[in-house]
């Protein structure tokens, strides 16, 4: 049985039914060491970056209730936190892993190399990574230091150090997908660390639909200045972030809920269900009810 010796994990934990194949590392670190064998992962992981490996069989995701990804053996699936997904769906014979990190344990790991998983996740909406030379090598040593109950004597240090290891790798295998070259950046390790910001605060408002100037208050910048970084390290408008993520928010609520349109405009903060019918028609092409009906998941 997995050690559930953190009391916010354990939260977590109690709808997952058999929790044999769940690693409770800290408040901050789960690792599943058997995908198939965990229900309703979905429901814990809107919390954590989800980093899943799969060795073999085939894996089924849908983004956003728009956009499916298929995994296959040797690829890694990256999910960053607050990403809406669907629950995964696994073939009888999969084979994988998942490592999952909250945001604040990922930016103690990575530092100021944080930016780089920002920008692939929410900018460049990199979700797979081809197998490499160091994949299945790391799998081995991710099974014996995770799953390794014992007592925290250099144990902590270890994990810490390890998972900084893993992450790193995994940047620079980012880094080298031509839409993450360096060559245009020149924004500063500031740049980087109030973009970060940004995003985790936008990430994690219940109701995304807010000028910029509150995103800036929350930042103690002004919205221009905002607005120069959000330019300079991603190439896009705070705006344009903004209304990318509320449109996720859409996504999910017209495919994942039952709930109405009057219901889900409220949800999402908008003054009337008709501005959010024209909102969402300006970004998707179709009225709500249209993407719903296209969209909706069989119970």
């Amino acid at each position: 049985m997995a050690e559930t010796k953190n009391s916010s994990a354990k939260g977590h934990l109690s709808s997952l039914g058999n929790l044999d194949s769940i690693q409770v590392v800290s408040d901050d670190v789960l690792f599943v060491s058997n995908v198939r064998e965990v229900a309703n992962l979905s429901k814990i992981r809107m919390d954590y970056n989800s980093i899943v490996h799969c060795r073999g069989g085939r894996i089924l995701v849908e983004i956003g209730g728009n956009t499916q990804i298929k995994v296959k053996p040797g690829q890694l699936l990256l999910i960053p936190a607050g990403k809406l997904i669907q629950p995964m769906m696994v073939s009888t014979d999969v084979d994988a892993n998942a490592l999952l990190m909250t945001d604040h344990k990922l930016k103690s790991v990575l530092g100021n190399q944080m930016y780089i998983w920002n920008k692939a996740m929410y900018m460049k909406e990199i979700y797979i990574v081809d197998g490499t030379s160091w994949m299945e090598a790391t799998t081995h040593y991710t099974q014996s230091i995770l799953l390794h109950n014992r007592e925290p004597i250099l144990y902590n240090e270890i994990v810490s150090s390890f998972l900084r290891l893993l992450m790193l790798l995994l940047c620079e295998e980012l880094m080298r997908n031509d839409t993450m070259a360096q060559s245009d950046d020149n924004s500063t390790i500031r740049d980087k660390e109030i973009f970060n910001r940004f995003l985790q605060q936008l990430s994690h408002q219940e109701q995304k639909r807010q000028k910029v100037s509150f995103y800036a208050d929350k930042l103690n910048i002004t919205s221009k200045y905002l607005s120069t970084v959000s330019r300079r390290v991603s190439g896009k408008t705070p705006m344009r972030w903004i209304t990318e993520s509320v449109m996720q928010d859409c996504y999910s609520m017209l495919t994942d809920t039952d709930l109405s349109v009057k219901e889900i405009s409220n949800r999402l903060g908008f003054p009337n269900s008709s501005f959010f019918g024209q909102y969402f028609r300006e970004e998707a092409g179709m009225t709500p009810m249209e993407y719903r009906s296209g969209h909706k998941k069989l119970a």
